[in-house]
């Protein structure tokens, strides 16, 4: 069956609210050895087309020539420079003439004595170039710990790995070079696989791909703003489309934008739950975190702002319902006890859709702080 309309014009404001948040902003791309330009083109031209700078960086003994004369037949426009020293391309990028095509430049790297030249003098030119992001496309999905995917590792938890000499896949030397240069950089390290659809995947959704590396950001937790609703939306959007929050509509959402609380990692909101007032009591209720941000304790440190909410509000009690067995746990872990649906308030019972099921847990404001 076809996705309505209405989902489509939801995949199209995805797309266009990523676009114009990174317009203008600065992405250079790394293709490791064997990482074939012809599988990312069409991603790429998604991102020329949204009008973020491009720079495309490899080794200059690899060939990708062929590729860039085929797609410039078709009208994609480089500006390729075949065998550049670092300082040489630093200097070329730095022509505002080259930002009218997307700027293509093999890295010669003979004369370097250290270990992983690609992987440090690519983020050096990078930061050079005042980059947010850095793409090292390669073979691999991204990082992974005994075979284990790795979506946001935090760099202290990966040199704990490196240190134990965990079974990573990926060289430690360069490992440590990416840990260290995001750590002195503050530019975002993607590790991403080479093929058609991951960077779109990354860049325009809020799924993400592949491995996402940087140094602690801000971590902040607050209420809702107007200017959340896009990503409200969006973040909310997938949760319902796999039933595990009931629908809510646009409109709800910024009716009651204020009730939101919003986990941001260096001001993009990662995680969303809401307090929802039913008089004597409250609900906890649409829970949502980003897949790479899962499993780090970020729905908890919600759940505990909004218990905390509630007592300031001289609630006597918060609820909240799920049909996820992980919720329930989730409950259960902060102090819930699980009740009937039925001895929760009239003024809820009486909106509530019984034939979901779902369980229910409940915990009295008055018994005091939750721990995160």
């Amino acid at each position: 069956m076809s996705e309505s309309i209405e989902t489509q014009m939801l995949d199209a404001l995805e797309l266009f609210h990523y676009s114009y948040r990174f317009r203008q902003h600065q992405f250079v791309l790394v293709l490791d050895d064997g990482a074939r330009l012809e599988q990312l083109m069409l991603d790429i031209r998604v991102l020329y087309s949204s009008h973020i700078k491009i720079v495309i960086l490899y080794r200059a003994d690899q060939s990708i020539g062929d590729c860039l004369d085929r797609w410039g037949q078709r009208g994609f426009c480089f500006q390729h420079l075949a065998s550049q020293t670092p300082e040489q391309a630093l200097e070329v990028l730095h022509q505002k003439r080259v930002w009218e095509n997307v700027a293509v430049i093999g890295l010669d790297l003979s004369a370097e004595q250290e270990a992983e030249p690609l992987t440090r003098q690519s983020l050096q030119i990078a930061e050079a170039l005042g980059a947010d992001k850095v793409f090292f496309l390669g073979a691999q999905k991204g990082l992974s710990r005994g075979g284990r995917f790795l979506s946001h590792p935090r760099p202290e938890e990966l040199e704990d790995y490196l240190n134990r000499d965990e079974p990573l896949n990926m060289e430690s030397v360069r490992l440590r070079t990416m840990i260290a240069e995001a750590r002195r950089s503050g530019i975002e390290i993607i590790i991403l696989e080479a093929k058609s659809g991951t960077l779109y995947e990354e860049i325009f959704t809020h799924r993400g791909s592949g491995t996402l590396l940087t140094d602690d950001y801000p971590n902040v937790i607050r209420q809702g703003r107007d200017g959340d609703l896009t990503d409200l939306l969006m973040l909310i959007r997938h949760d319902m489309q796999q039933g595990s929050i009931l629908p809510i509509s646009e409109e709800s959402i910024a009716a009651n934008i204020e009730n939101y609380f919003v986990y941001t990692v260096n001001a993009a909101i990662v995680a969303s739950a809401t307090l929802v007032d039913y008089g004597e009591c409250a609900e906890l209720a649409k829970f949502c975190t980003l897949p790479r941000y899962q499993g780090k304790g970020r729905a908890r440190q919600l759940a505990v702002q909004m218990i905390e909410k509630a007592a300031e509000l001289k609630k006597d009690y918060v609820f909240a319902l799920s049909v996820s067995p992980k919720m329930w746990d989730f409950f259960l872990g902060l102090g819930f006890e699980e009740v009937s649906r039925q001895g929760l308030s009239q003024v809820w019972q009486a909106q509530y859709d019984f034939s979901r099921p779902s369980k229910a847990f409940k915990k009295s404001v008055a018994k005091g702080p939750v721990a995160c």
